[in-house]
């Protein structure tokens, strides 16, 4: 064993031993379960953490950041920026409970924790959180707010001379907190639904990103090995990548003809935090698993014609969907979040299929594995999300008006989404990862990215 791998071997130990058992775990915290437990958590040690409200939502929900230690450098860490994807809250109150009892697990750093981005979409999306958690089952209670709503996509910044992006109180939120703060790390919380894990970082090096990736491989999540689904982002080892500001993103989009400003809102927290040279870490986990994603074997299709193919998907998904809203839109409010996001997410189906058509190697043939995320992970969460928040959107403006329309089309379109929901629980349901594992591997990475900013090692 070499000098690097020895070393890589005792910080592995060394960080579980930072981050601690982890709890069983059976469901998602909601926000006010989160809340209600660092309250307890502040009263039970009022010298060692402390709760600030920093904003407030669209809907009048509190922006709330809790803080632990006292080092010299600051660590943000941004619970459900995306609503739907609530792993980072079962950490963050993970980490919250380990560091209340341990000194030693801050890392010679102040923690700023903000427990939820936006607890407004969070709580439409609580109805699964308990579970059962299938691809199916959270389809049905899935909600994700449109770019121009989503806190984390709204920062301000400028790109061809024109300003963009319009912070929403949840965005302002962060900014006051990153201005006050002038963090070193910030590390945002996500995932995926199907398929691999992988990461987004602003710098680093090899063995930084790899002892990422290890945490994947340590407990059986397979490691995403396909396009990034940030446009412009480079990849700088396998299942990592570089996240890229606004303009790269911007050109890239504007490059294939798609309208970048619409598709992607406005800056990112990279964009915001440059001024302080703060690094980021993105972590991107799956629910489910299935082990034919990493499949590397020859498949039976040219990669050009099977992105086509999923190109082809996605705009008859589209149509299907604006179909359904031609016939109803006499009956609906217009002030549905259901019905924003449906609509936001039917106009950028087609960029997002272009986005996807572009890569430099059209002529090679498809591994296995390709055709198999296409078709049971890409085509397929589009219709599992679409199809739900459709579905949503009729059921609660039929409950609102009574409407024989609305009822009629809701049933209508319910039998086509179930037959989509058949083929997804035939073809590929997902084994789902376990929670207790989820929270470790997200636990353990923030660890292993504040012990090396601790060390002065690059991330």
């Amino acid at each position: 064993m070499s000098a690097i791998q020895r070393r890589a071997v005792q910080g592995s130990h060394d960080i579980a031993g930072l981050v601690g058992p982890i709890d069983p775990i059976e469901a998602f915290p909601t926000v006010d379960e989160l809340n209600g437990f660092a309250d307890v958590l502040a009263a039970a040690h009022p010298g060692r953490i402390s709760i600030t409200e920093i904003g407030r939502s669209r809907g009048g929900d509190p922006i709330r950041e809790v803080l632990v230690g006292s080092g010299p450098r600051h660590i943000l860490v941004l619970g459900n920026p995306h609503p739907n994807e609530p792993i980072g809250m079962a950490t963050i109150r993970h980490l919250l409970g380990r560091m209340a009892r341990d000194d030693a697990s801050t890392v010679d750093a102040t923690w700023h924790f903000v427990l939820c981005v936006d607890p407004d979409g969070t709580r439409l999306n609580e109805g699964w959180f308990a579970g059962p958690h299938t691809r199916t089952g959270v389809a049905r209670g899935f909600y994700r707010p449109p770019a121009v709503e989503q806190p984390e996509w709204c920062f301000p910044t400028a790109w061809r001379g024109i300003r963009v992006g319009v912070p929403l109180p949840e965005t302002r939120a962060l900014m006051t907190l990153i201005d006050r703060t002038r963090p070193a790390l910030i590390v945002s919380l996500h995932n995926a639904e199907f398929g691999g894990g992988f990461f987004y970082t602003t710098g680093g090096d090899p063995e930084y990103w790899s002892g990422l990736t290890d945490r994947l491989e340590a407990s059986d999540v397979p490691i995403y090995c396909g396009q990034p689904d940030t446009p412009g982002a480079r990849m700088l080892a396998r299942g990592v990548f570089e996240l890229p500001r606004f303009d790269a993103m911007a050109d890239r989009l504007a490059g294939q003809g798609v309208d970048a400003v619409a598709a992607l809102g406005g800056g990112g927290c990279r964009d915001y935090v440059a001024r302080y040279g703060t690094a980021i870490l993105v972590c991107e986990l799956p629910l489910w698993v299935d082990p034919r994603i990493g499949d590397g074997a020859a498949g039976d299709r040219v990669l050009g014609d099977l992105l086509d193919a999923t190109a082809a998907d996605f705009a008859a998904l589209a149509d299907v969907v604006a179909d359904v809203l031609a016939r109803v839109s006499d009956w609906l409010s217009g002030s549905s979040p259901f019905e924003r996001s449906v609509r936001a997410l039917v106009a950028r189906l087609p960029g997002l299929a272009v986005s996807r058509q572009v890569v430099a190697s059209r002529n090679r043939i498809a591994t296995r594995g390709e055709i198999f995320v296409h078709q049971y992970d890409w085509t397929a969460m589009m219709r599992l999300r679409l199809g739900g928040m459709l579905l949503r959107l009729l059921d609660t403006e039929y409950r609102r008006v009574g409407s024989p329309v609305l009822a009629a089309e809701r049933d209508r379109f319910a039998a086509v989404f179930d037959g989509w929901c058949a083929e997804i629980e035939h073809n590929a349901p997902g084994a789902p990862v376990p929670l207790p594992r989820l929270v470790g591997i997200q636990a353990e990475v923030i660890m292993l990215a504040a012990t090396r900013l601790r060390d002065g090692l690059a991330i």
